[in-house]
Formats: structure tokens, C-alpha cells, sequence
């Protein structure tokens, strides 16, 4: 496992799954239109296969997250059930939302934007993580603090989605003249 700037010390154990705070969360997903979610699955695949030593390429899982969800959601799942922490929340049913909200992506202004919803089928997973975390590692950090490639992730994050959002409406508008002089 690689060493991140917000890991436990080695005397405290290692929370289980990534420690975020949730409007870290949010914010980083929304404003990087959905690329931290692939790093918050990429750190929770990479913790799992540590744990269970497997060989498997957390890369490709994280990368195909809308499709490799309900796995990572089964399994926060079980280990919050086998704490007796109370879930609330299927892991099918979070996997499917999460696919089709990613799946919103491909589709005509303004209804791509509902793909920027998907953090919000992910918030479930991460309190249930969170708890989890709370009960086998309480001193860990709760990187709850914005770095500065966090505020330039922001900030470039937000200019471009502003931009996507003018150039596919403007997009949009062209073809509505277009099929108008038809």
C-alpha cells in the first residue's frame, strides 16, 4: 500500500477504508465533475485488497467503478453488519443508482448534469466506511482539510464545468437553430 500524507501513524492501526470528511467528499466530486469519486474508489479497492491480500488491479476496478460499485458496496456492507453497526442502504440498489446517474454522463444538456448526482448514491457507502473506521482505527485523521492541489483541483474543476456547461448549451442552441431553418 502506498504512504498518503494523511495515514495513521504505524503505532496507530490503519483505518480500513479511505478516511474523508463527507463535505470533502462532495465538494472534490462535484467540482471535479465525478474524478475524486474514481480516487475515493481507487484508495477503498487499493485498502481491500491490502487487507484480504489480493492480487486483483484496483486501477481498472476504480476506473470502472459505475460497473465494480456493488462490489466495494458489499463489502462495506458486511464489515459495518459484522461491527453491528446498522446499514441501512442495499448494496444492488446504491450499485444501480450509482451506474445509471454515471451513465447520465452520456446524455444531451442540460440532463448530463444529473451524472454530478452520483456522489450523492456514494454518501450512504461512506458513512457506513466512516463508522467502520471510527470503531477499528478512532485516532486516524480525518482528512478533513483541503490541500493545495485540492484548492487548485477546485478551482480548475469548477472553470471547466462552467465551460462545459456554457459550450454544450450553446451546442444545444445551434442545432435548435439549425433544425429551425430545416
Amino acid at each position: 500500500m502506498t504512504s498518503h500524507a494523511f495515514d495513521t501513524p504505524s503505532s496507530d492501526p490503519a483505518p480500513p477504508y479511505f478516511p474523508v470528511a463527507r463535505h470533502k467528499l462532495i465538494v472534490m466530486s462535484l467540482a471535479t465533475l465525478s474524478t475524486y469519486q474514481l480516487y475515493w474508489f481507487y484508495r477503498n479497492f487499493e485498502m481491500m485488497a491490502a487487507r484480504k491480500k489480493e492480487n486483483g488491479s484496483t486501477f481498472w476496478r476504480a476506473l470502472f467503478a459505475p460497473i465494480t460499485a456493488q462490489g466495494l458496496f458489499a463489502q462495506v456492507r458486511l464489515d459495518a453488519r459484522s461491527r453491528f453497526i446498522t446499514v441501512g442502504w442495499s448494496a444492488g440498489g446504491l450499485a444501480v443508482i450509482y451506474f445509471v446517474l454515471n451513465i447520465a454522463c452520456f446524455l444531451s444538456y442540460p440532463w448530463w448534469l444529473l451524472a454530478l448526482a452520483s456522489v450523492f448514491a456514494v454518501l450512504p457507502v461512506h458513512a457506513t466506511a466512516q463508522a467502520v473506521n471510527a470503531i477499528e482505527a478512532p485516532k486516524a485523521s480525518p482528512n478533513d482539510v483541503y490541500s493545495a492541489w485540492n484548492v487548485v483541483a477546485i478551482v480548475v474543476g469548477i472553470a471547466l464545468t462552467i465551460a462545459g456547461i456554457y459550450a454544450t448549451r450553446q451546442v444545444d442552441l445551434l442545432f435548435q437553430q439549425l433544425e429551425s431553418q430545416l
